[in-house]
């Protein structure tokens, strides 16, 4: 620590340039003759020359006891006044008795100020540091406070439907089970009207039948014959078991409760779609408005399949009607993006377009002709590559089970591989495509 990185001596006249770093001044002078320029042998930090060192060390030579004592005090704190102005200084060459010998703390102070200087380099890159990594912890506790509102807000939608659909269906039940409650409780209502009648007037015959006056008999006779003639002519309203169970048979058919069935399914899969968008924004899922009826979604929407029966989906202004297509339900307009997928033996097609410009139906609504477009097709044992409308073969490319794909909307480039067990990873085509839309 006290040689010097040029003679890899002893300093002799140790001079600090502004950068911190120390040689000796004669290896300075030495290495400075015959150059404009001055620079640190070491960072490369330019000075103003040797003639300005000279100086700092003729300033910081003692005449006195109080310049001795001042001296002493800037080799404390490291700083020197002069010319207006602080710079960071070290102790150099500082000597007793009018300058005839050196000082026992010059070594110390020497180690010391090599010291502060690597402690300074590494306190301005440690501040740097802190201040990125505290614009990172803003930016993501920005982007994370963003994605929890969002979350909560789709929550709470899903909440809200639910709710809605409950009430929605219990007003239904009441709407369609209300009358017929109502029709059986008058019923009920009747039977047990002519029930107590017929009962009272059963009392009544009987009573009559005990009454040994035959004048009150004949009163009383005269006043039931009525009332008997009466609840005689009223049905009774039996009905067969048959006709009684399929009033009470609660397996009907209700058509306003498979739409609103069908409405809250569209609805919270809408609301679940997005909410995996959110939370997994790479994540790729087909969109079921999308499909063509002849193509068949998993349940977690990451396998399609081609199937010769058509689906009962919905209408959906939507769906592919021609062609055997289906489209993500992310869309991606920044970053930088991959994902795999397996693929069987059947002809296919992979890539991206701008899908607000792609047609739903007739020819233009073909993936790979459409100039919104870049993909693959993989057809006839031929692999070519489809790019704004225009075809590029692919001779003796080989295409494995599974694909992957990577997308980087930095390089503008949009990249396809093949994956393989035995060969690993090879690359089959990049696309250079400035996308300028969201693409799905």
């Amino acid at each position: 620590e006290l040689t010097c990185p040029i003679c890899l001596q002893l300093f002799s006249e140790p001079a600090s340039l502004p950068c911190g770093h120390i040689y000796c001044l004669a290896c300075l002078q030495t290495m400075g003759e015959g150059l404009d320029q001055h620079s640190c042998p070491e960072c490369q930090a330019e000075y103003q020359g040797t003639n300005a060192l000279v100086k700092s060390l003729k300033d910081t030579e003692p005449s006195g006891a109080s310049r001795a004592e001042g001296a002493v005090c800037e080799g404390k704190h490291g700083f020197q006044s002069g010319s207006g102005s602080t710079e960071r200084s070290f102790p150099l060459g500082q000597q007793q008795g009018g300058g005839k010998g050196k000082t026992e703390m010059d070594e110390p102070k020497f180690r010391m100020a090599s010291q502060v200087t690597e402690l300074s380099l590494k306190l301005e890159m440690s501040e740097s540091v802190l201040r990125k990594e505290k614009e990172c912890e803003l930016e993501l506790s920005t982007a994370n406070g963003q994605l929890r509102e969002k979350a909560r807000r789709l929550l709470g939608q899903i909440a809200e439907l639910s709710r809605s659909y409950t009430a929605q269906v219990m007003q239904l039940i009441e709407e369609e089970l209300g009358p017929g409650e109502a029709s059986v409780g008058g019923r009920v209502s009747q039977a047990a009207d002519l029930t107590n009648q017929l009962r009272q007037a059963m009392l009544r015959a009987e009573s009559l039948l005990t009454e040994d006056d035959e004048a009150a008999f004949r009163d009383e006779l005269q006043t039931l014959q009525p009332l008997f003639a009466e609840l005689m002519a009223r049905p009774v309203g039996e009905e067969d078991d048959h006709h009684v169970a399929s009033k009470l048979n609660s397996a009907r058919a209700c058509p306003k409760l498979e739409e609103m069935n069908a409405a809250f399914r569209e609805r919270s899969g809408e609301i679940q779609r997005s909410l995996r968008n959110t939370i997994n924004p790479s994540e790729v899922t087909f969109d079921p408005d999308t499909a063509h009826p002849n193509l068949v979604l998993s349940r977690d929407l990451k396998t399609v399949t081609f199937s010769t029966t058509k689906q009962p989906y919905p209408s959906s202004p939507q769906r592919f009607t021609n062609f055997f297509q289906v489209l993500s339900s992310q869309s991606f307009h920044d970053g930088e993006h991959c994902w795999e997928m397996e693929l069987d033996g059947s002809p296919w097609i992979v890539g991206l377009c701008y899908s607000g410009k792609l047609a739903r139906s007739g020819l233009p609504s073909a993936v790979e002709s459409s100039r919104c477009s870049w993909c693959l097709m993989w057809f006839n044992n031929l692999l070519t590559a489809f790019e704004q409308g225009h075809d590029v073969p692919l001779k003796k490319t080989t295409v494995s089970r599974r694909l992957e794909i990577r997308l980087s909307f930095k390089t503008h480039r949009l990249s396809f591989y093949n994956v393989s067990p035995s060969s690993g990873k090879t690359h089959v085509y990049t696309f250079k495509a400035n996308l300028t839309e969201p693409v799905r």
